[in-house]
């Protein structure tokens, strides 16, 4: 009986959400790119990401003999988007350019935040890859472009993974039929 309310629930839910569909729109700043066929491609080859995480800050304070937490402020977590790399290296240098954009390495001055700061969407997708969710990071930049492993192994696809911090998150409206 247990099963066919499990069966019942998840078929009038549309099924189980699947973590290898999903899709994302990073536009990164003007001069990080060289056309749009650039953009287009980089959201193709985003290999992982993940919707972001939120966690409560607390403090313990005293209310008649017993100890409470009470929340203070929220910490966004940091995104980290994977990327599929191809031979050109266009994702590399792409982020390379735009980690440069943030602070200048011959100045070592720090560009205004309009240059640098982009909005990017994550969308979760059903089986039929129409999104059914998505969330939009508010201001978002490259903080971490973690290192290239190189080495003498069988042919895998090498992987670039770039960690962004934002200043907020909201979900974004989904129309479904």
């Amino acid at each position: 009986m247990e099963i066919d309310k499990l069966k019942s629930l998840v078929s009038r839910r549309d099924g189980f959400a699947r973590s290898n569909r999903f899709g994302i729109l990073m536009v990164p700043p003007p001069e990080a790119f060289g056309d749009t066929d650039e953009i287009r491609d980089l959201n193709i080859l985003c290999d992982a990401t993940s919707l972001p995480g939120r966690q409560m800050q607390t403090f313990e304070t005293n209310y008649t003999r017993q100890q409470v937490k009470v929340v203070q402020s929220f910490i966004n977590e940091d995104v980290s988007f994977t990327f599929n790399l191809t031979n050109d290296m266009f994702i590399k240098r792409l982020f390379d350019r735009w980690t440069n954009m943030i602070i200048d390495r011959t100045t070592f001055k720090k560009n205004y935040d309009s240059k640098y700061k982009r909005d990017i969407a994550i969308y979760q997708n059903d089986i039929n890859n129409e999104k059914v969710y998505g969330i939009k990071l508010i201001n978002a930049f490259p903080v971490s472009v973690q290192a290239l492993e190189l080495n003498s192994s069988e042919g895998e696809i090498q992987k670039l993974t770039v960690e962004f911090t934002y200043e907020d998150f909201e979900e974004l409206l989904i129309r479904r039929p």
